[in-house]
């Protein structure tokens, strides 16, 4: 009766509309807790805002064509950049035994054939790993990387070609030495 004088089709598909409607209050109902009552660990649960998606611009459509490579001008120009990073590394002159991860320092030696100071490219071919008698060439140049890009190493003061560790101690031993500073001001009154 409510639907009045309307077609039969189209108080179907309204009965239809309606039905459905229902069906996703009631799921909602039986998803959402009751006031105050959250699982064990579960933080108060927060609606979830659904927004339509932003139009796009002549300019941002004309970006959105995709070339004959199957990728956007954007999309191009990230891979370009991807394939320009080339990080500096630097030897640090140990070398690591790649069966069992045995590490030759240069400064202490391996305590049997070479002394303390002896380079590794200053050992015989003959010499072995002390630890699994591994020859010489399975032994692998430890590298250490640096931050930022090859190409970038030569600006600035220095800084751009070292290591994290001796940045952070240049940054903390300055707030060392300017804590001290303040704490001396505080003892000449």
């Amino acid at each position: 009766r409510a639907f009045g004088n309307r077609p039969p089709a189209q108080a179907q598909m309204m009965l239809r509309t309606l039905a459905l409607l229902a069906a996703v209050a009631a799921a909602s109902a039986a998803v959402q807790p009751r006031a105050g009552a959250r699982a064990p660990g579960m933080s108060a649960m927060r609606p979830v805002v659904l927004r339509a998606a932003p139009r796009l611009s002549e300019g941002t459509a004309q970006e959105q064509e995709v070339g004959e490579d199957g990728l956007t001008d954007k999309q191009r120009e990230i891979q370009r950049l991807r394939d320009a990073e080339v990080f500096m590394t630097k030897d640090t002159g140990r070398y690591e035994c790649r069966t069992c991860a045995y590490v030759y320092d240069p400064e202490n030696g391996d305590g049997l054939m070479a002394k303390p100071g002896t380079s590794f490219d200053d050992l015989p071919q003959t010499w072995t790993c002390p630890q699994c008698q591994s020859p010489k060439p399975f032994f692998e140049s430890q590298m250490l990387t640096i931050a930022g890009f090859a190409d970038n190493q030569s600006y600035g003061f220095g800084g751009n070609s070292m290591t994290e560790g001796q940045k952070s101690n240049i940054i903390f031993g300055g707030l060392f030495v300017g804590f001290l500073l303040l704490m001396s001001g505080y003892l000449l009154t």
